[in-house]
């Protein structure tokens, strides 16, 4: 509420930055988009005093009869009242943070926050000399269907890196032989999400990895947001944990009411569409991804508190290649150190509010 009509680096507040994040983000069960409780601020207000609260109790309900722990009712319902700590809830607040930083610091960070755009990342990378997916040198292509008649059926696409386009137009990336074997032929390029982070302390403190996510694709999607995630133990043993998923977050109309994986406990140890085993898995490169990506941010964006880059591990010459980077990043239910998070969050608020 406090920052609802703040400037946003890539909205024109960070209402109106809200509102389009969450449209597509629904509450489980409901069919409801998030973004309409977003419509103004009183409306917002509404739905933290009388809604949320009512979900709220119906979530710690069904957690007190799912939840391994045996906590009760009332140590859930406190949890997910005040103290929530899902996916969602850290993205929020990992967006408020760089919102709020980007608002105070924008005169010395303004060049950095412009990297969150897609086309603008991939042409400073490559300056920098940081692995990222090429781009066709070419200004612009058609892309006619074969059997359409009569002028129809063609789209011209402009390139924005030589033709002041719109349009990233770059050949389709396979995933390594690696990754391709736990996945399906058919399933998209399948990154790993990682978090890099910079205390507030100083700009020249270390950067430091908060999560590390391997993103499994699905059967005959496009891309792997709708995916499986398996946590990576980025600090000892470099293996896979069991499998998560949020998909039921993004079920819009009737599909909403299919809560198969929120009823259904989620523990995918094995991949459901490759039906390989991929927990306890040591992943090779972990490394190697943690050192381009904290360099990427070194590189890139020095200031900038908080990064999720997706990492891409192609079968062109087994190399790495950033995809892009997300300052408003999620953790895709990664485990990160609470206690460190939660010290990170404080330090940042109170040094901005200064």
């Amino acid at each position: 509420l406090f920052f609802s009509s703040f400037p946003h680096y890539r909205a024109k507040c960070y209402g109106d930055d809200l509102r389009a994040n969450l449209h597509n983000v629904i509450v489980p069960f409901t069919g409801i988009p998030l973004s309409i409780f977003c419509f103004n601020k009183y409306v917002c207000l509404f739905f933290l005093i009388f809604i949320y609260p009512l979900w709220a109790f119906i979530g710690s309900i069904y957690l007190s009869f799912r939840d391994s722990r045996k906590k009760t009712a009332h140590e859930h319902f406190y949890e997910q009242l005040l103290r929530p700590n899902h996916w969602f809830a850290t993205w929020r607040i990992n967006c408020t943070i760089v919102a709020y930083h980007s608002y105070k610091k924008w005169e010395q960070t303004e060049e950095q926050y412009a990297m969150e755009d897609k086309g603008r990342f991939l042409i400073e990378a490559n300056k920098l000399d940081i692995p990222v997916t090429p781009i066709l040198d070419v200004p612009c292509i058609m892309i006619k269907h074969k059997s359409i008649e009569g002028g129809m059926g063609i789209n011209i696409y402009d390139n924005f890196a030589t033709n002041h386009g719109d349009w990233i137009i770059q050949k389709v990336f396979s995933n390594s032989d690696f990754i391709q074997r736990l996945v399906t032929p058919d399933a998209p390029l399948s990154t790993v999400r990682i978090i890099t982070s910079r205390d507030s302390s100083s700009s020249s403190s270390p950067i430091k990895v908060k999560t590390m996510v391997f993103r499994a694709g699905r059967i005959r999607q496009k891309t792997d947001h709708n995916a499986i995630f398996y946590d990576i133990d980025f600090n000892s043993s470099h293996r896979l944990s069991s499998g998560t998923t949020n998909c039921h977050w993004y079920q819009s109309g009737f599909k909403s009411f299919d809560t198969k994986s929120m009823w259904n406990e989620q523990n995918y140890s094995v991949h459901p569409d490759s039906h390989e085993r991929i927990e306890g898995i040591k992943w090779p490169n972990v490394n190697e991804m943690i050192q381009c990506v904290c360099q990427a941010h070194e590189k890139l964006c020095p200031n900038v508190p908080i990064i999720g880059w997706d990492v891409a591990w192609t079968n062109e010459d087994n190399q790495l290649m950033l995809l892009e980077l997300n300052i408003s990043c999620n953790f895709f239910n990664g485990h990160f150190d609470t206690e460190e998070y939660t010290k990170f969050c404080y330090e940042w608020f109170h040094a901005l509010d200064i």
